[in-house]
């Protein structure tokens, strides 16, 4: 019955955080009924641990004499009769119940089984596009170090394509920094192709492949299947050097990975591809060393708050707002999206009193429908997190901020 529970857990999740409040229920119904499991086997192993103890103490011609009969063939649904003395037949009953109770409500929550991918999950983040951020602070070092990697030949490599991944945590400008180089003029007169492709949380390759085809065409694909779509996306590349960014990637899977590759495989010696991701195992699939992005210094992070509040580069405009704008700054601990999403929230506040109100709030108490952008994007790290691994993050999240 934990099996057919357990095959159903994933979905269940997913819907739970699409505000399905009988899910919720069931959910919280199988949490607690687990907990109890676990307390009625922790009891039988003190008790059992207790009786071994005893034994030790006898000669270990008894402790062999009865050791069998509490560890031995029994594999009937009953109780083996010593162990009935042991833990109480009626609390066995009484969780077997509620498991199977649990079970038949299982079956008109309407839950798949075995789900891998997060495709219901509503609350997706807005699809990404090539065009640079209005405006764009810091990354000088690391916008010249990929440029750097995209215009320059791999020295003794045969590989016609080479893959650079930017790894980093949510928010923190992956894709920001990929639309840089994207429209650099220095790597635009590199490449004959270009195609920028926002994959995000579901790794459709065939949606991938008619993405890159049209844009590198400019002609609509639609109802071509699969090996049509690779066919042609090879014809379009063969011999040509391009340049491809896949946005948003979360697919663990090598499989998938080298069936979205083959017709890229057809492009001129040079072609690279970029991907942005926030899990090091994704990038690790494409054997290419990582490209780690970190937080965004302190003053590039006071510029894009003053930008996005005040529409300036900095507070020597705004002097009022200076101290209180730093410190609010600080809050954002280099988050390119946090002090882009906070400064939007700011923009509409000329009060000096309500930016020291959004300091003391801190961000995330900031109210939900101003915030909503930021907690999505963080979301979705908590919704690609394995089952055990979301009670570790709801167990830490019992310690206080900071």
């Amino acid at each position: 019955m934990l099996l057919t529970i357990n095959a159903v857990l994933v979905d269940a999740e997913d819907k739970q955080l699409s505000n399905n409040p009988l899910v919720k229920l069931w959910l919280d119904d199988v949490r607690d009924l687990t907990y109890d499991m676990e307390d009625l086997l922790d009891e039988l192993v003190i008790k059992i641990t207790q009786v071994e103890s005893e034994a030790k103490s006898s000669t270990s011609k008894g402790l062999e004499k009865w050791k069998p009969s509490f560890f031995g063939q029994d594999r009937s649904s009953r109780l083996n009769p010593n162990l009935h003395l042991l833990v109480s037949e009626t609390k066995v009953q009484e969780v077997n119940g509620r498991l199977k109770a649990i079970v038949t409500r299982k079956a008109h929550l309407s839950l798949r089984e075995n789900v891998v991918d997060k495709s219901n999950y509503t609350n997706k983040r807005d699809p990404t596009t090539s065009l640079s951020e209005p405006q764009f602070f810091g990354r000088e070092k690391e916008e010249a170090q990929i440029v750097k990697l995209l215009i320059s030949e791999v020295e003794n490599s045969n590989a016609m394509l080479s893959i650079v991944p930017i790894v980093g945590m949510g928010g923190i400008g992956k894709t920001a920094l990929a639309q840089r180089v994207y429209n650099d003029a220095k790597v635009n007169g590199c490449f004959e192709k270009r195609a920028w492709v926002c994959v995000s949380d579901v790794f459709n390759v065939l949606d991938i492949t008619k993405t890159t085809l049209r844009s590198i065409t400019g002609l609509s694909n639609e109802g071509e299947d699969l090996n049509e779509l690779q066919v042609k996306l090879k014809d379009s590349l063969s011999g040509k050097k391009f340049l491809v960014v896949l946005d948003d990637i979360w697919n663990e899977k090598y499989e998938k990975w080298t069936a979205l590759l083959k017709p890229f495989e057809a492009g001129a010696k040079g072609s690279k591809i970029i991907i942005t991701t926030r899990n090091l195992h994704v990038a690790s699939i494409t054997r290419a060393s990582p490209y780690p992005l970190r937080e965004l210094s302190f003053d590039d992070c006071v510029s894009l708050l003053a930008f996005h509040a005040l529409g300036a580069t900095n507070f020597e405009s705004h002097p009022a707002f200076k101290i209180i704008g730093k410190k609010i700054a600080k809050r954002c601990k280099g988050l390119p999206l946090a002090a882009k999403m906070v400064g939007g929230v700011l923009r509409t506040k000329s009060n000096l009193d309500e930016w020291e109100d959004t300091l003391k709030n801190k961000i995330w108490d900031i109210p939900m429908v101003e915030n909503d952008e930021v907690l999505l994007v963080l979301k979705l790290s908590y919704v690609h997190l394995p089952s055990y691994l979301k009670r570790c993050f709801a167990y830490c999240a019992v310690f206080p901020k900071d």
